[in-house]
């Protein structure tokens, strides 16, 4: 089983579900299916998606889900603000000025 944790529009998937709560979504796992797969299987596509974790972890499309994986599922509107790219491998560290302010 796969507990899919939907935020945003995607509580929609759950009949019923509010913002007040905690909307899972609970999936039998399929061997070997990918991040991709799965949001095909849930009738989505990847241009509906934001940034989504597996275990915590961005997740990419070719990353397999197995069985007992957390998958965090966020729209296309919520994305991390800084775009997240220290967790996608930019090289940056907080010593590094992506912008000059002054």
């Amino acid at each position: 089983m796969i507990d899919i944790h939907l935020y945003g529009r995607l509580r929609k998937l759950v009949k019923g579900s509010t913002a007040s709560e905690d909307t899972v979504l609970h999936l039998d796992a399929i061997a070997n299916e990918t991040y991709s797969q799965i949001i095909s299987r849930l009738g989505l596509t990847m241009k509906d998606m934001g940034d989504c974790f597996l275990n915590g972890t961005l997740v990419k499309p070719d990353d397999i889900i197995k069985d007992g994986d957390r998958l965090g599922l966020f729209p296309f509107n919520m994305v991390l603000l800084c775009g997240g790219q220290h967790l996608k491998g930019h090289g940056y560290t907080q010593k590094d000025v992506d912008i000059d302010y002054y």
